[in-house]
């Protein structure tokens, strides 16, 4: 929340350790047809599972949609060396991190000059604009740098896009929770993630194109950390409705000079042109009308108006940039102050530089008054969007991203107001806040000042995304909310979703409907606390006293919690029931957490599931003597829901084949789990999980809109203990790294990654192997989604002839590169199908090629093969072999010679060598007379 004297929300000492909020989630793509384009595996916005590779859109249902997608960079292929960095476990301090404050938690580090990350436009329309969530190093000295990062299309360069670290980099290495710190010398930073959109020059990018962010030798900074993407096709213009007033008829002058991090000095103040023309517009009851462009206001002094409509051109068109000078020592009105307003259609950004007075921080829109409406607004870089009270307003279709403090917070405070009643947001994306990413505030007093008690707000429907200094949604006291089927994950230190009150000054809570919201990989260790991912009661927020009561949380989902799952502290007659908590880092649901007391109150707790936990944790724990909880009915007490097992009753025969469609019983969080219920297929299975009719022969069904961490288990009955050849039916329109594995009912990973070919549609099928060794009898194998785009029709297992003893240990095995090509991944060289092939940078040698085999392996023979005869002419490549169990020394298994890959043959070549035991084999590649780069369509690797 913003700080205010008024109410003191600041994180100021380890007794107001909770006063930032929320942060937005990603736009959600139209529900998934079989027929339609599919949803991209890149898609964000709904629940992704750690790491996080993919984060699955929501049904449509939850979260926001303003239509656009959002790509994770860790979802896309990465290029040139390139890595994904991922949160892998609880933070184990206070302090933060770059995956800690990134979407999904997990983002691509791009050091190399040609390292990159690239995706397919599967959004089935063009792309025309592009806004890039990334992170580059500070200066030295601090205040940040200007670099740019370079855009393919199709693997042809399109343009350089401006980055800069102007307006991100925090440190609190002497001062913990700080907001102006800019020294690097402190250390400890924070404010990693900056956003900046443009259009896209030339032709929009078509669908099944592809799109790269690639660092190539005229990008300076020396690396780029790429989170996200969002795409989009915006309409077009809005054009100058009738009876209204344009600012530039008030002597307004646009300034269209890229900002990049910092204003144009040579643009015109329009502070006083709009101001007059604000007038002019109250005075003759218009509509205020600002054209494309970007409008400069110079100063401290922001703009005021009163019953009047303020719009734009849309928000990818119209800008109002405020434009203090830095240092700012003086306070700072909000852009708009604005009564009984409504306020539409363009975009608000500043140049602050944090969120203090000094860095030149001041709201974007303070409004109040009676039926206000904000619409299609897009705040960043100011202190707090949307800081709101007053009678019947509505925020809605709005986007705050990269904010300083709150991203939409409704009160009863702002401005001359005194009350916050029948308030509304709905279906608006909020990302990076160093606050509340949303908040119902509710005031009690200040000073002699009082309030009346908020009532009846409502929340809907909006994606809460990445906050870095506060929780998803805040409640904050009143009465008679609804806060319903939104979209939080991925919050830095805090609760995800909380209700209680706020502060000694704050109003007590009677009453919330909390229901139907999706609240994932949330929680934080701010202060070190261990905070639960969902809470309910006082605590924490600089007191422990005050009344929260009748908090009604039914029909949620919990999922990879950084800590608890859910926790509650002193509160009465609290309702949760029927919630869904899987796979928390610490336990499922607990009264009296760490740091949150709970010396007296009650809670009915019926009908939950929790599952997933690891080993040491339990799904329910009371740590209170005083606190009566009545828990029936839950999923640890025989209750809460179906108990698992095998679909119709029977396990399914092993040898034999397990349809994909036919997973366990037992519903979310036992027989499967997904973050999204998109399926068309409920005349088969009720429960909307992802399935469609297949036109694979055979017909039946398929399982669809894959998404990183989602699993579906079966039950299987093995006639015999041995190895096992399992036979994948897939399809996937672009070739997907990692995409799945199977594992056994304590998690162990029996196949190692599978990748998948490009089968060419999402109906069009193709067969991929690997290898699992299993024991006789009854037991469950898990399908774990790793990496989504793609859909399964059935698996096979089939006794492997004779126990296979001399295997390909390289098959689906983990295969990276110094390089690839357009699609020419390196895990095509690994996935069992001489169609495809790796190929490397282009004229760039020497290149290297590498497989991971899991473990220290004896390997003696390699086996290298390109392309089928009929497509491929002879070529000789010259090639070094090594090997490592370390990723780190290498020992050379073959010297650098000359290999004939010769139609007539088979364009295969081998090399045979004394028995090594290697975990890592490198093939570097130094010449190849057929083409300029390293090839290959398989590298097999024997033990003899």
């Amino acid at each position: 929340m913003r700080q205010r004297p008024a109410t003191a929300r600041g994180h100021l000492s380890r007794l107001l350790p909770l006063a930032l909020v929320l942060a937005p989630v990603t736009a959600l793509a139209a529900p998934h047809d079989s027929a339609a384009a599919k949803p991209a595996a890149a898609v964000k916005p709904a629940v992704a599972v750690r790491p996080a590779a993919v984060v699955k859109p929501a049904a449509a249902s939850v979260g926001a949609n303003q239509g656009f997608t959002s790509l994770e960079a860790e979802a896309g292929t990465l290029l040139g060396g390139a890595s994904t960095v991922s949160l892998t476990a609880p933070p184990t301090t206070e302090y933060s991190s770059a995956a800690l404050e990134a979407s999904g938690h997990a983002y691509v580090h791009l050091a190399a000059t040609g390292a990159g990350v690239r995706w397919t436009n599967t959004t089935g329309a063009p792309i025309s604009f592009l806004n890039v969530r990334a992170s580059i190093p500070d200066a030295p000295g601090g205040g940040g740098i200007t670099s740019t990062l370079d855009l393919y299309v199709d693997g042809v360069f399109r343009q350089a896009l401006n980055l800069n670290s102007k307006q991100t980099y925090i440190y609190e290495g002497t001062n913990y929770n700080n907001s102006d710190d800019k020294n690097p010398a402190d250390g400890d930073p924070r404010v990693f993630w900056d956003e900046s959109h443009t259009f896209v020059t030339g032709a929009p990018i078509a669908a099944g194109s592809t799109l790269s962010l690639v660092k190539d030798s005229a990008n300076n900074a020396s690396y780029y950390d790429v989170d996200v993407a969002d795409v989009e096709n915006p309409p077009a213009p809005i054009a100058q409705p009738a009876n209204s007033i344009s600012i530039t008829s008030c002597g307004a002058v646009a300034d269209d000079a890229p900002t990049n991090g910092s204003a144009d000095p040579a643009a015109q103040d329009s502070t006083a042109a709009i101001q007059n023309c604000i007038n002019q517009a109250q005075s003759q009851n218009k509509t205020l009308w600002i054209p494309q462009g970007t409008f400069y206001l110079k100063g401290t002094t922001g703009l005021q108006a009163t019953g009047i409509t303020i719009a734009g051109a849309g928000m990818w068109y119209t800008t109002i940039y405020r434009d203090v000078p830095l240092p700012n020592s003086q306070p700072l009105a909000a852009v708009f102050s604005v009564t009984s307003c409504t306020v539409e259609d363009f975009h608000v950004d500043s140049d602050a530089t944090s969120r203090g007075t000094i860095g030149g921080d001041g709201g974007a829109m303070d409004t109040t008054g009676t039926n206000w409406v904000a619409d299609g607004m897009w705040d960043q870089h100011t202190e707090s969007g949307f800081w709101a009270s007053g009678t019947g307003g509505t925020v809605k279709n709005s986007r705050v991203t990269s904010e300083w403090a709150d991203g939409i917070n409704l009160n009863n405070v702002s401005l001359t107001g005194t009350v916050g009643n029948n308030l509304t947001a709905t279906n608006n994306f909020v990302r990076g806040t160093g606050d509340d990413a949303m908040a119902i505030n509710s005031v009690a007093y200040n000073g002699s000042t009082t309030y009346t008690a908020m009532s009846n707000v409502t929340l809907t429907n909006n994606s809460l995304i990445a906050p870095w200094g506060g929780k998803g949604i805040g409640i904050y006291g009143g009465s008679g909310h609804h806060v319903e089927d939104n979209y939080i994950s991925d919050t830095a230190r805090y609760i995800g979703l909380g209700a209680g009150r706020f502060g000694v000054n704050g109003s007590d809570l009677h009453g919330a409907t909390v229901s139907g919201n999706v609240v994932v990989r949330s929680g934080g260790n701010a202060y070190n606390q261990g905070q639960p991912a969902f809470h309910i009661g006082n605590g924490g927020d600089g007191q422990n006293t005050g009344v929260v009561d009748s908090v009604d949380a039914t029909g949620n989902t919990i999922s990879n919690s950084l800590y608890d799952g859910a926790g509650f502290s002193q509160s009465t007659n609290s309702t949760f029931a029927d919630n869904t908590i899987t796979s928390p880092w610490r336990n499922g649901i607990v009264v009296q957490p760490p740091f949150y007391p709970a010396p007296s109150g009650s809670a009915s707790i019926t009908g939950n599931t929790v599952s997933g936990l690891g080993s040491g944790f339990q799904p329910y724990i009371d740590n209170s003597s005083g606190f009566t909880a009545s828990v029936s009915g839950n999923s640890w007490q025989g209750g809460g829901g179906t108990p698992e097992g095998p679909y119709g009753g029977t396990p399914a025969a092993v040898p034999g084949t397990i349809q994909a469609e036919n997973y366990d019983t037992g519903g979310e969080g036992v027989g499967y789990h997904v973050t999204s219920n998109n399926g068309n297929a409920n005349s088969y299975r009720a429960d909307g999980v992802d399935l469609e009719a297949t036109s694979d022969t055979g017909g039946g069904g398929d399982l669809g809109w894959t998404s990183a961490g989602q699993w579906f288990r079966y039950t299987v009955n093995v006639a015999s203990a041995g190895s096992y050849t399992v036979s994948f039916r897939v399809s996937a329109p672009s070739a997907v790294t990692g995409a799945l594995h199977l594992s056994d009912a304590s998690g162990t990973n029996l196949s190692g990654a599978v990748n998948l070919p490009a089968t060419g549609g999402w109906q069009t099928w193709e067969t991929v192997t690997a290898s699992v060794t299993l024991p006789a009898g009854q037991q469950v194998l898990t399908l774990n989604q790793d990496t989504g785009g793609w859909n399964l029709n059935y698996l096979t297992l089939a006794a492997s002839s004779g126990g296979n003893p001399d295997p390909n240990l390289a098959l689906n095995r983990p295969a990276t590169a110094s390089g690839s090509n357009q699609g020419y991944a390196p895990g095509n060289a690994v996935d069992g199908n001489t169609s495809t092939y790796w190929e490397s940078t282009n004229n760039a040698f020497p290149q290297w090629l590498q497989v991971d085999l899991g473990s220290a392996q004896s390997v003696g023979r390699v086996v290298m093969d390109l392309p089928p005869p009929s497509s491929w002419s002879a070529r000789t490549q010259t090639i070094l072999i090594q090997g490592s169990t370390d990723g780190t020394n290498y020992t050379t298994l073959v010297p650098a010679q000359g290999y004939a890959f010769d139609p007539a043959s088979g364009n295969t070549a081998s090399a045979t060598f004394a028995a090594a035991g290697v975990r890592y084999l490198k093939l570097t590649f130094t010449a190849n007379t057929g083409w300029p780069a390293g090839q290959l369509s398989e590298l097999q690797v024997y033990a003899s």
